[in-house]
């Protein structure tokens, strides 16, 4: 299983890769340019792939993609229950 530091840093690495930023901590997700609607989509893609994690519809939550932390929790969250 991977750490939350591995997870974030996945999730930093992703974000550099496909829109040449890397978020902070806290940094809205969305108010920074880093996910938009269709951006969610790609980036459910790639946390499904990379984390072998299934997230359910009701996930999809602005809440939960809000930040770099949000992010994570819902990750260890889904690692967990499987």
């Amino acid at each position: 299983m991977m750490t939350r530091e591995e997870i974030k840093n996945a999730i930093k690495t992703h974000f550099q890769q496909t829109v040449g930023m890397t978020p902070q901590e806290n940094e809205s997700l969305f108010e920074k340019g880093f996910l938009d609607s269709f951006g969610v989509v790609e980036f459910l893609g790639f946390l499904e792939n990379q984390f072998g994690v299934s997230i359910r519809v009701e996930e999809i939550t602005e809440s939960n993609f809000s930040t770099l932390d949000r992010v994570a929790d819902l990750i260890e969250r889904q690692v967990e229950e499987k």
